[in-house]
């Protein structure tokens, strides 16, 4: 359902008149009872141990027992408890995370830790970054650092960083915990979550070890009319993991922690619906499952030596995935006459550590200084297969599969592409207490990586009749590069009461560019450019944190102006058959963000974000070079004002829960949660063919339930109004494919923790 300006500004305000007015009833009720405090959340966004409202910069946490009380256990229903992170979600394991309005094809934008593991993807399809979901179970907290980190935080972040703080080893006391819930989807299956904690100290205060292990099946939803035949439910999912940490105190002054996690993740099916079909319909006619597999270790050793603490950090991550997805509307686009199914396999490796200093110096004087080195590499293979109509497989899953099994001739087009980043950074960071009340920060980090980029063609595009196999690689793109860049942070804060600080911040930040298959363009009569450059910004940001009524409410607000240079954004040739990555020249966002926790009574607490983005071209992009044949259309450009792509204007998310004490050992509490994003667009504007509008939505979840000596036991709705929201798109030469979350889910969660 498409909607109209006037009616979208509508709605927004109807939904903001909500949100105000649940936040002016909390603080009615907070003038009438002050007893209850917001408790202070402790952040590690500067490598140092500080409250959120020291900290000279925007920052979002959101506590591990919000998180499991909420059962926002994956990356896209994350988004949902919080406005300042939005994720173009894909399906299972395939998530573009978008902070500030900064969102483009090309290398990612926002940085993705496991503790100190990075865990960013290396994205290779289309525009996608690939990060990874790993489910987030029994965690400690979730920081969204927001805005450019590039000082202290690398890896792509360079408009935010997201940290994933998991619950350490409790060296002094056991505990466990369990949760379980079973849902009933409409008109979909059933779906079933289960997540199990222990935690066992081995020798008291010395050594401890923690386990977590989840899983979640089935809740599918989407029908697929395959050549005429009607499969219901395709895409059940199976995700189930492990987490175990091992930590020990092996002196007063020094501390290890090891950790092991493993997650696998499945979809049996399509897990989208095109647009224009019936909602959940999926018409294609292949099938499309999905594998991922995630295999994460990490050592990080504390050293206190009374002045400061020396860390050091080494991560592994090794991710596996595999899927296939139908590609026959490019078959036909080409007169293939053929259903044909699109394989990829990808193996990622990250490898990163890092060592640092932070001060405990006691004095005005405090800093933080380290070194960093990561390698990461990807290694992907691609493959356009004939699939058999009867069963929508193709009979083979990748050239020298399919040459060995003597399927060749069902190889329409397929290739092998490496990618090898080495990088390594020097940063450090300075803070000096100027006076009681003001402070200042310089960061300063230097970047060097080696990019490596081969791409070998295996079966260049064919028509799998008419056209000879080709019976050798060929070499299609063959690259090193090595590139540098320095990243800058000033802030200044002010604290003007204890309950009070302001500041201002300027930051910058970038990725590295890279090349383009611009032969394999060639062969087919298409003109791409060689490589594209690096992108930059500068982000300029002012702010206020404070606490009110009694410290029963904190805020904090932030206004910011971004000047984005040389975007790099996915692009497709006017046939819709290359992608390839551009530079667009300059963009700017300007925006705010308010949020607001408040505890006003012992009964009742909430939380509020709202955030607002405006972010376009400030000049039209480069003009690209005309094509080869004069009869083909020129590629489309975007123009100054623009909006940027998949950046809503409007964002806000809250909860808000209510307990009442029947006894001494028996509390009931209702909690109710709700997220709302408006309208934003897949391209900059109608010239281009992928250019659709990505509808606003609102969701809304509801929990009732009872606590009684130890036990939690409640219903739960989400998507309560059934909305049918476009969470994720994919828009391409194989049409407009729409990602979206489930139908109404009601089910009963018990948990215990003793």
């Amino acid at each position: 359902m498409r909607v109209s300006t006037n009616r979208l500004g509508g709605r927004v305000a109807v939904r903001i008149g909500q949100a105000v007015a649940l936040a002016a009833t909390a603080m009615v009720t907070v003038a009438n009872a002050q007893e209850a405090i917001v408790e202070e959340i402790v952040v590690t966004a500067t490598k140092r141990e500080t409250t959120m409202k020291d900290t000279p910069a925007a920052i979002s946490a959101v506590t591990g027992d919000a998180i499991r009380e909420s059962a926002a256990f994956s990356l896209e229903s994350f988004t949902r408890m919080d406005p300042s992170i939005q994720v173009n979600n894909r399906g299972v394991g395939d998530n573009q995370i978008i902070v500030r309005g900064i969102s483009s094809s090309g290398k990612p934008t926002v940085g993705l830790y496991f503790d100190e593991a990075v865990i960013t993807g290396l994205g290779l399809d289309g525009g996608s970054d690939n990060q990874p979901n790993i489910q987030l179970h029994d965690m400690e907290r979730v920081e969204i650092l927001k805005g450019p980190q590039g000082t202290l935080f690398g890896a792509g972040s360079m408009s935010g960083t997201v940290r994933f703080i998991t619950n350490k080893p409790d060296l002094s006391k056991a505990s466990f915990g369990f949760t379980g819930s079973a849902a009933s989807v409409k008109d979909g299956n059933e779906l079933f979550q289960g997540e199990a904690v222990a935690n066992l100290p081995i020798i008291e205060d010395k050594l401890g070890m923690r386990a977590v292990v989840w899983g979640d099946t089935g809740g599918g939803y989407i029908d697929q009319n395959r050549n005429g035949r009607q499969y219901e439910d395709v895409n059940d999912q199976t995700v189930w993991g492990g987490r175990l940490s091992l930590a020990s105190q092996v002196t007063d002054s020094f501390k290890v922690t090891l950790m092991g996690l493993y997650q696998e993740s499945k979809a049996d099916g399509s897990q989208y619906f095109e647009f224009g079909q019936p909602d959940y319909q999926n018409i294609s006619p292949t099938q499309e499952p999905f594998e991922d597999e995630i295999k994460l270790f990490s050592i990080i050793g504390d050293y206190d030596v009374g002045f400061g603490t020396f860390t050091g950090t080494a991560s592994y991550m090794d991710r596996t995935l595999y899927f296939s997805r139908d590609s026959t509307p490019t078959a036909q686009r080409f007169n293939l006459g053929v259903d044909l199914a699109y394989h990829q396999d990808q193996d990622i490796s990250n490898f990163s550590s890092e060592f640092r200093f932070a001060s405990k110096l006691g004095g005005p004087v405090e800093f933080v200084a380290g070194v960093f080195y990561a390698e990461q590499e990807s290694d992907a293979r691609t493959a356009a297969l004939v699939a058999d109509p009867n069963t929508g497989l193709a009979r083979c899953n990748f050239h020298n599969d399919c040459v060995a099994a003597g399927f060749a001739r069902d190889d329409i087009n397929s290739g092998i592409n490496n990618t090898t980043i080495d990088q390594f950074a020097a940063f450090g960071e300075l803070e000096y207490k100027m006076t009681d009340k003001l402070t200042g920060t310089i960061g300063v980090r230097y970047y060097e990586a080696d990019i490596g980029q081969r791409n070998i063609t295996s079966q260049s595009l064919r028509h799998p009749v008419f056209m000879p196999v080709q019976t050798a690689d060929v070499v299609s793109l063959d690259v090193d590069t090595t590139q540098d860049e320095l990243s800058y942070n000033f802030a200044l804060s002010y604290e003007a009461t204890e309950d009070t600080t302001f500041y201002a911040r300027i930051a910058s930040g970038f990725r590295p560019g890279g090349a383009n298959n611009s032969d394999a363009a060639r062969e087919q009569g298409v003109t791409v450019p060689d490589a594209y450059d690096s992108d930059t910004l500068w982000s300029y940001e002012l702010g206020a944190k404070s606490y009110f009524f009694d410290r029963s409410m904190y805020t904090e607000l932030a206004v910011y102006r971004i000047n984005w240079s040389d975007q790099q954004i996915s692009l497709t040739d006017p046939g819709g058959t290359f992608v390839y990555i551009g530079n667009a020249g300059k963009s700017y966002v300007n925006g705010f963000e308010f949020t607001v926790n408040a505890q006003p009574t012992d009964q009742l607490s909430m939380t509020l974000g709202a955030t607002y983005t405006d972010s376009r071209l400030s000049e039209d992009m480069p003009v690209p070079p005309p094509p080869a044949d004069p009869d083909d259309e020129p590629t489309p450009y975007g123009f100054k004002g623009d909006r940027i792509p998949y950046s809503p204007k409007w964002a806000f998310a809250g909860q808000v829960q209510y307990e009442v004490p029947f006894s001494s050992a028996l509390t009931g509490y209702a909690n109710t949660n709700f997220n709302y994003r408006s309208a934003s667009y897949t391209n900059f504007n109608s010239t281009f063919g992928d250019y659709q509008e990505v509808e606003d939505y609102f969701l809304v979840g509801l929990r009732l339930g009872v606590r009684f000596d130890g036990w939690d036991t409640g219903l739960f709705v989400d998507n309560l109004t059934n909305e049918v929201p476009q969470i994720g798109l994919r828009v391409s030469g194989d049409g407009y494919r729409v990602y979206t979350t489930r139908p109404r889910t009601i089910g009963l969660r018990v948990s215990t923790r003793f």
